[in-house]
Order: C-alpha cells, then structure tokens, then sequence
C-alpha cells in the first residue's frame, strides 16, 4: 500500500471520528435541552459554533436529502477505497 493511500485512511479515520464525536455531543445537548425544558429551567445556553444554525424555513425532508446525499458521498469514498486497497494487494 503506498504511503499516500496509507494518509489518505488515517485522515478519513480522523475526520469520522471527529464526526461520531460531534454527534455524541449534539445528542448529549439535546437531551439536556429537553430535560431543561421539562424542569422549567429553560435558560438559553451560549449557540454552538460548530453545529448548523436550524433554519425555520428548512424542512424535515431537506435534512434528509443533505443526510442521504452525505450518506452517497461516503459510500462512494469508501468504495474508492477498497477498490483502490484490492488494487494493491
């Protein structure tokens, strides 16, 4: 396996895990948010910089095309992959 393919997998190991990671957290807040809401505690907590500013305009069924069309682009990537790692062996 050439060195570049090897860097190519560490980076996408990284970039998955900050993904699962930021995941993790954005559960994590909205089960205190509503836990919040349930206590009559609501106050309003500093925005996150790193999620996506909630739209009032987008749907339901935008979000899932961005997921599905999110979901398309990995697989792809990760078929590339392997491809490129059954190439090499």
């Amino acid at each position: 396996m050439t060195v570049a393919i090897k860097e190519s997998l560490v980076k996408l190991n990284d970039v998955l895990q900050g993904l699962e990671h930021s995941a993790t957290q954005a559960e994590d807040n909205a089960k205190k948010n509503v836990e919040r809401a349930a206590k009559g505690g609501a106050k309003k907590s500093p925005p996150d910089l790193f999620s996506v500013p909630s739209s009032a305009s987008a749907s339901a069924s935008e979000s899932d095309v961005d997921a599905k069309a999110l979901a398309s682009r990995l697989d792809s990537a990760i078929e590339k992959v392997e491809n490129l790692l059954k190439e090499e062996a």
